[in-house]
């Protein structure tokens, strides 16, 4: 690997910041490349990889991006897309997911699924997301055999209503589609689902916290039977 002109201080390009959550102009700090030549007997093949170490301007966030470039390549089909390193994240993390009130199985199934997604899996994600609404479902009624029995349940218990059933049986059809018969779910798709599995989760983590919020809260204060019949004679 070869290092590239030092002159890379006042280079900047726009990329998308994990951390600031948004496309952020980003400083070039340092770049190398990658050549290798391979020759058939018949003429010579560059194949090579250029590498960048960017710096976000705003939160000073690094990551390396990497093109992977062909002597063949098509002059007038502009450069290959960017590889980056860690991935690009197309979907953040929830805050109150990570203040770990969620079941820790929840949270490791959820970190896979956003893992998935960044990698652009969708397939897996849309997958993921499926078994975690499994994992939820059996967790609040029990295992009642397959999902409708399982949202039979949860509708007889009142937990949730007939609008919340259409909602989840959306999602649940949907990892089906990718589970069953290769559906590939657009960015808007998974986006969706998610939304749905991280509403019931949330779900969850807000009743729990309504009880204690419920019982730590003090009652209101009756009226005394004084009171009562002083206001009675007037």
């Amino acid at each position: 690997m070869s290092v590239l002109p030092k002159k890379t201080a006042n280079k900047t390009v726009w990329s998308h910041c994990n951390e600031c959550g948004q496309e952020t102009k980003h400083n070039i700090v340092h770049q190398a490349k990658r050549i290798r030549t391979y020759d058939h007997d018949q003429y010579p093949i560059d194949v090579g990889s250029n590498w960048s170490i960017l710096q976000c301007g705003g939160c000073e966030e690094v990551a390396m991006r990497r093109v992977d470039w062909c002597s063949e390549d098509d002059p007038h089909g502009g450069p290959n897309d960017p590889t980056f390193f860690p991935a690009r994240v197309s979907r953040r993390k929830p805050v109150w997911l990570t203040r770990e009130d969620a079941p820790s199985t929840d949270i490791g199934m959820l970190d896979e699924v956003y893992a998935a997604l960044h990698a652009d899996s969708r397939r897996l994600a849309m997958m993921g997301a499926r078994a975690i609404i499994d994992v939820v479902i059996t967790r609040t009624v029990g295992d009642q055999g397959n999902f409708a029995r399982g949202l039979d349940e949860l509708e007889a218990r009142e937990l949730i209503g007939k609008r919340d059933r259409s909602i989840i049986e959306s999602a649940i059809e949907a990892g089906s589609a990718a589970m069953h018969r290769g559906h590939q779910p657009t960015a808007d798709d998974i986006n969706v689902v998610i939304d749905i599995v991280e509403r019931m989760i949330q779900a969850e983590i807000l009743e729990a916290k309504a009880k204690i919020l419920a019982e730590a809260t003090p009652p209101r204060k009756r009226a005394s039977a004084k009171k009562t019949n002083l206001h009675a004679k007037h």
